[in-house]
């Protein structure tokens, strides 16, 4: 089926010519005629099939056609990036009309938000904890919404949203038309629509592969250490256009990996919930835009981001659970077009990969090891730099501290650069001193100790005039003790001779004697 077919109005039909689509996809076409005739909806189908163009069109042809005064439309979803990719999508769509759009997320400035909505908005799109913040404070009412959209409704229940999603709901008026949408049908998402959806029109799309066919998936197995040399050269070496999304689970890593990966020369970005909502924002529009190849991300980029011409995705780790797996890779091979997954799996993954596949009910092939990516590749690299980056007060402290480490270093190993012969004196003395102690254990057990002490005795006493006669200034040892500044001792201080003060000298012919009980 066609978008002409739907009779939308001209000025929508234009905006959707000028994004290029032309046939619905199969819950698009199942959804979007339902919705246009005001009935509630409940959409399931998997990642990348067009979920939002499903609600946004019936609700802005009904937004044209009505002309409504307030706010009439309200789409609650998961995440702050999710929220700008609707809004991003809305946007497009409402191209060429007067019609606004106000976006409510946590991590941006109050007052923007507050002139956003002052601005008579049309469609509010909001994640649902901040958009709870305005309702209590009595900054925003919901009695004239007309059209209510749980998008990613499964993500949201999953989250601990549901108590928020029910507050919202009651918020708004009953003859609304609500719509929800989800990757999965759970137990909660069947919950919410018969409590609060009339008689709504139930669409899923059944796919016998859960992860979409035209996805090539690869697993490499390699150990926890080749992972990101490994990485390196797959990306120096991939001569394929498009961009690219590495996936990790740790949200400290992917700083470590930015770096590393720019180390190289490699083009790349990273969002995590450790930076600012606006920093993620503005680098996942410069990503989107080409400025940079790669990103680095953790979950929070795996779910509902629409972003073109994505042609692999790396999962630097496996995932912890099966469905975020599905999710990642959905992140490529968009709306019909070809993409690759390439999935790294370590020593310490395998229950994951257990399950991934449990999932998929499907074995993903195996990837032949090249072993000259095993190691980092060598040349020269010229190191990728942000433009117009300059380094942040914390960065000039963490630079300046590694100024003053590397100084440290270098005056601890310099007060260490003893000559060969002290070294190999210092080295050599309680091996020698170790010997004449098993000489005497020895004797002791042959009972030879009379025939032999005297000897003894003399062959220790030249080696501590040996031994005393190699220290600068034969100085004797009180004098050192004496001299000794513990204030300048450092770890590998090996003139430390402080574990001998105030302790009575024993001799070594008393200890051998009360082993034998003598």
């Amino acid at each position: 089926m066609k978008f002409e077919e739907l009779n939308l109005n001209p000025l929508l039909q234009k905006a959707i010519d000028d994004i290029g689509f032309t046939e619905l996809t199969p819950i698009q076409e199942q959804s979007i005629p339902h919705a246009l005739e005001g009935e509630d909806i409940t959409g399931v189908a998997q990642t990348g099939t067009g979920k939002t163009i499903s609600y946004l069109i019936p609700i802005i042809n009904k937004l044209l056609k009505e002309n409504y005064e307030d706010p009439c439309s309200l789409i609650v979803a998961p995440t702050r990036e999710l929220v700008a990719q609707i809004s991003e999508e809305t946007n497009k769509l409402l191209r060429y009309t007067d019609k606004k759009v106000s976006t409510i997320i946590g991590g941006v400035s109050y007052k923007e938000q507050d002139k956003s909505l002052q601005d008579k908005c049309d469609i509010i799109v909001a994640t649902p904890g901040r958009l709870i913040d305005y309702i209590k404070a009595g900054n925003l009412k919901l009695n004239s919404i007309q059209f209510l959209v749980l998008d990613e409704a499964d993500r949201m229940f999953d989250m601990g949203f549901i108590k928020d999603i029910s507050y919202i709901i009651h918020k708004t008026p009953k003859h609304r038309q609500t719509m929800m949408y989800s990757a999965t049908l759970s137990y909660y998402s069947i919950r919410v629509a018969s409590d609060y959806l009339k008689e709504p029109v139930e669409i899923k799309i059944e796919s016998d592969n859960i992860a979409p066919e035209n996805i090539d998936q690869k697993i490499i197995h390699l150990g926890r250490q080749e992972k990101l040399p490994y990485l390196i050269n797959l990306i120096l070496n991939d001569e394929t256009e498009g961009l690219g999304i590495i996936f990790t689970n740790l949200k400290m890593m992917v700083g470590d990996l930015v770096n590393s990966l720019r180390n190289y020369g490699i083009a790349v970005t990273g969002i995590s919930s450790l930076l600012e909502q606006k920093k993620r924002v503005k680098l996942l529009k410069e990503f989107k835009l080409g400025k940079y190849q790669y990103m680095v991300a953790t979950d929070v980029a795996s779910r509902g981001l629409d972003i073109d011409n994505v042609k692999v995705v790396y999962n630097f780790d496996l995932p912890m659970d099966a469905e975020s797996y599905v999710h990642r890779i959905g992140r490529t091979a968009r709306a019909g077009k070809k993409g690759l997954s390439l999935s790294m799996c370590s020593e310490k993954d395998y229950t994951e990969l257990e399950k991934i596949e449990r999932l998929l009910n499907y074995k993903i092939p195996t990837m032949e090891i090249n072993e000259d990516y095993l190691t980092f590749p060598k040349g020269k690299f010229v190191k990728f730099l942000e433009i117009g980056h300059k380094a942040s007060n914390n960065e000039k402290t963490i630079i300046k501290n590694k100024k003053s480490e590397s100084k440290k270093f270098k005056t601890y190993h310099r007060n260490l650069n003893l000559n060969k012969e002290e070294k190999s004196q210092k080295l050599i003395a309680p091996i020698e001193e170790a010997k004449i102690y098993l000489q005497k254990a020895d004797l002791v057990l042959n009972q030879e100790v009379g025939k032999n002490v005297k000897p003894i005795q003399n062959q220790k006493r030249n080696f501590d005039k040996k031994k005393k006669n190699t220290k600068p200034g034969n100085s004797d040892r009180n004098d050192i003790s004496s001299s000794y500044n513990k204030s300048k001792r450092n770890l590998f201080d090996i003139n430390d001779l402080s574990y001998r003060e105030n302790k009575k000298s024993t001799s070594i012919w008393k200890k051998i004697k009360s082993l034998f009980g003598r």
